[in-house]
């Protein structure tokens, strides 16, 4: 055997430590981003049960309106016309400011949720940034102390060749194990990903119906948005 097959297997030992601690690196980036997608899907999940409590608040508050000015229209009725007629214009122009008042409040709160949702997602993507230097930094002083080592074992390996060369075979063999279960590890965590990005994806879904039910509130009658959604409800029931 020449001295110049131990350099060769040597090389294909680094090879090995240096895929396996790529995956170990690529498991751990994904365990991340799931993290981060939970994160994302708990805040989203909380602006949906804000949002589903505004609508009610919107609806209630309606039909609040809607039956003082029954009670109105009936005292208006039973009232002289001049007085009833006054008092009808005074409903209106008070309803109006009502109204334009809310609408204003509205536009508000949306501009507000907007602002805070694109401060979120800069947010993300700076710790995604930081996170990924972190990653590529820590893979080069990696790659540096496996150089270093690399030629430490060479040194010991023109001491004892045929020893040092078994026990990289059998070393060489446990780690490419190793890199197989965290190929493994990382096909489930890709799957995981997945499945988190499809949940946050169908929050935001909802999150969406949600904003329309705000408005829904805002634009219907409330005998209106209830039969709406009163029909929706047991469809959704059904299935």
């Amino acid at each position: 055997m020449s001295s110049g097959e131990l350099p060769q297997e040597k090389k294909t030992l680094f090879s090995t430590l240096v895929q396996k601690k790529q995956a170990e690196t690529d498991a751990q980036k994904i365990q991340n981003r799931i993290l981060q997608l939970k994160m994302e899907q708990e805040k989203v999940l909380k602006h949906i049960q804000q949002d589903e409590q505004r609508a009610e608040e919107i609806y209630r508050h309606r039909v609040e309106i809607q039956m003082k000015k029954e009670n109105k229209m009936k005292q208006k009725q039973a009232q002289p016309p001049p007085f009833s007629l006054a008092v009808s214009h005074h409903q209106r122009e008070l309803l109006k400011k009502i109204k334009d008042d809310e609408l204003q409040r509205k536009k508000s709160e949306a501009k507000i949720f907007r602002d805070q949702l694109k401060q979120d997602f800069k947010g993300v993507q700076l710790q995604k940034s930081l996170e990924q230097e972190g990653y590529r930094i820590k893979a080069i002083q990696v790659k540096e102390e496996e150089r270093q080592s690399t030629q430490l074992a060479v040194a010991k390996l023109k001491q004892k060749r045929e020893r040092v060369r078994y026990e990289i075979e059998n070393e060489k063999d446990r780690v490419e194990r190793e890199k197989e279960l965290y190929d493994l590890k990382i096909q489930e965590l890709e799957q995981i990903e997945q499945l988190a990005m499809m949940e946050l994806q169908n929050s935001l879904a909802r999150q969406q119906k949600v904003q329309e039910k705000i408005q829904q509130a805002q634009k219907l009658s409330p005998s209106d948005y209830e039969k709406q959604y009163q029909s929706i409800q047991k469809a959704s029931a059904t299935q």
